[in-house]
């Protein structure tokens, strides 16, 4: 039972210790937030400069197309009003031709600041794309102390991640389920280690009979407070 809960307590430490590398790996150091973030923010001009030209690109087509398809029905107006025998039928044929008339000329204009966008955003576009590589390059350079740092984390990490699948592993399933409901139930603190005589999760002392139950190491305790698992480890008590 000793080798169990030391067992459970390594295995807790592991799992807490990824859960810190992780967090510390994965935060920008308070020094490098603000290069990082005006960094990020130069890359996500770009992304965003790249989409609206396609998008603008895409509303030229359109308007390409209407306006194509309004000269056609232009010209068939313009035939029908040709061809009219009546007054009434003529002022009708003149009012569709204005109508068409005015959707041209908005269309074109349309297509006109369409054309003056894409072209102003290809240029910022091209300059943008020249300087980014330089920017990335440089960037990185201000990052690779902690670039490093987070590589020695990973290797760190996939080390204890080895050990943790090992230790579930080798604890009984029934054990191991305990353990797991209790780490998601107390916030990751499934074993409180008891120092002085004392759980050193809640503080609440523990009963003297429980203290040598738990030096004798020949059955689960828990904590009469905070019901967590309690470890003892002559060393540390």
């Amino acid at each position: 039972m000793t080798d169990l809960l030391g067992q459970l307590y390594r295995l807790q430490t592991r799992i807490r210790f990824v859960q810190e590398g992780e967090k510390r790996r994965d935060t920008v150091p308070d020094d490098l937030v603000e290069v990082d973030r005006e960094f990020q923010e130069r890359v996500q001009t770009v992304a965003a400069l790249k989409a609206r030209l396609s998008e603008a690109e895409l509303e030229k087509r359109k308007a390409d197309g209407e306006l194509a398809d309004l000269k056609e029905k232009l010209k068939k107006y313009q035939a029908q009003l040709r061809a009219v025998a009546s007054s009434r039928e003529y002022s009708a044929a003149l009012n569709e031709i204005d109508g068409v008339e005015k959707l041209i000329r908005s269309t074109e204009d349309r297509f006109l600041e369409l054309e003056e966008e894409i072209e102003k955003a290809r240029a910022d576009l091209d300059e943008r794309e020249k300087t980014l590589p330089q920017e990335t390059e440089a960037h990185e350079e201000r990052l690779k102390d902690w670039r490093a740092e987070q590589r020695s984390i990973n290797e760190q990490l996939d080390g204890a991640r080895e050990e943790i699948a090992r230790l579930e592993a080798e604890i009984p399933p029934r054990d191991r389920a305990e353990f797991r409901r209790l780490i998601d139930k107390k916030h990751g603190l499934a074993v409180a280690l008891v120092t002085g005589s004392s759980c050193s999760a809640c503080h609440v002392k523990v009963r003297p009979a429980a203290m040598q139950s738990l030096k004798q190491g020949r059955e689960i305790l828990y904590c009469d407070s905070c019901k967590r698992i309690l470890y003892y480890e002559p060393a540390s008590s």
